[in-house]
């Protein structure tokens, strides 16, 4: 069952050991994982409140929980995320995927589980096979999908693409050493040996052993590794590890820009000036982050802003930053009509 690694200087250390070729298979996701931001989204909720960046979410699903969704919290410990809904197979639906999640790993981790704890009548009877049960667990686990994790998916994978270019470019100047070095402050790398501290006995030697290592980055890791998939011979292990703190605000209903700026820039650059307004300058990354967009679409609506003289561009070493002018300003805050009129004509120019 995957393991959640810890800080604490005095627990066990599990040891991942790279050959020459594990070194040339470890890869970064490029894109975010549905199943592994699912249950560590619910981990999270079992086990502690989320943290200050993830209040506007938890706020959020407040107002969508179905009381019965809390019965998923007796699948998780403290220390351990059922595998068989991180290792969900693509493209398949979610309640389907989950209930027949149960005959591959559910019941012997289940059974793992009640050796650690008393489990509960919901949990027993999956354990079981309780065919029940089974599909109740799928429409649990689709249910809260819908309320916690797909109105934010567009940033969590826009967000988790921005990490994996941060990556590529971290690896063509310092290579892996230095993807390796900078994971999380509670790993360490000392080649051939990935060291990282764990909360509860597990295995302490992973030798890859040839398959590789996928690196995820996750929202909802929430400053925690998590290494899952390390049982399964012939597949690579992931090594799931949380994006810095401040990179993204998961929220979907944010305050916005005033309506009339939004009807005359359109929703994402008026979304993107008023960014800039709270938490400029940006980089182009972390604006696409801030938005949830890709970072070439930022970049573009970035570029408009910037040629109708509502923001500006300033470049730091192979960075732009990206400011809000003082007519972008004067819009934000209700707009003076000559001003409104000379972007809306500037605009309009650049996008006929």
């Amino acid at each position: 069952m995957p393991r959640l690694p810890d800080g604490v200087q005095d627990q066990q250390v599990l040891r991942i050991r790279f050959t020459d070729r594990d070194l040339a298979l470890t890869r970064v996701a490029p894109a975010a994982d549905m199943s592994a931001e699912l249950s560590l989204s619910l981990h999270l909720l079992a086990t502690r409140r989320p943290e200050s960046r993830l209040g506007k979410w938890h706020e959020q699903l407040g107002r969508r929980w179905k009381p019965r969704s809390a019965m998923l919290f007796d699948l998780f410990a403290a220390t351990d995320l059922p595998e068989f809904l991180i290792a969900r197979p693509e493209g398949r639906d979610t309640a389907e995927a989950t209930a027949d999640g149960m005959d591959r790993d559910g019941r012997g981790y289940l059974r793992g589980l009640g050796r650690l704890r008393r489990l509960t009548p919901f949990a027993r009877d999956l354990a079981n096979g309780d065919h029940r049960s089974r599909v109740l667990l799928g429409d649990l686990t689709a249910e809260y999908q819908s309320a916690a994790i797909t109105p934010y998916w567009e940033q969590i994978d826009a967000v988790v693409a921005a990490e994996h270019q941060y990556r590529t470019r971290q690896l063509a100047t310092g290579g892996l050493n230095a993807v390796l070095a900078t994971l999380h402050p509670a790993a360490r790398w000392k080649p051939p040996v990935l060291s990282l501290p764990m909360s509860s006995p597990c295995v302490t030697e992973l030798p890859l052993a040839g398959r590789g290592l996928v690196l995820q980055p996750a929202v909802f890791a929430s400053g925690r590794l998590v290494i899952a998939g390390f049982e399964r011979p012939e597949d690579p292990p992931v090594l799931i590890y949380p994006l810095p703190a401040d990179r993204l605000l998961l929220t979907d209903d944010r305050v916005g820009p005033p309506p009339a700026l939004t009807a005359l820039l359109g929703r994402t650059r008026a979304v993107a000036l008023d960014t800039l307004a709270t938490g400029g300058p940006l980089s182009t990354s972390d604006l696409a982050a801030a938005l949830g967009i890709a970072p070439a679409t930022a970049s573009q609506h970035a570029s408009i802003l910037a040629d109708a003289g509502l923001t500006t561009k300033q470049r730091q070493g192979g960075t732009v930053l990206h400011h809000i002018t003082l007519l972008g300003e004067v819009l934000l805050q209700g707009g003076v009509e000559h001003a409104a009129q000379s972007a809306t004509r500037t605009l309009q120019a650049e996008t006929n």
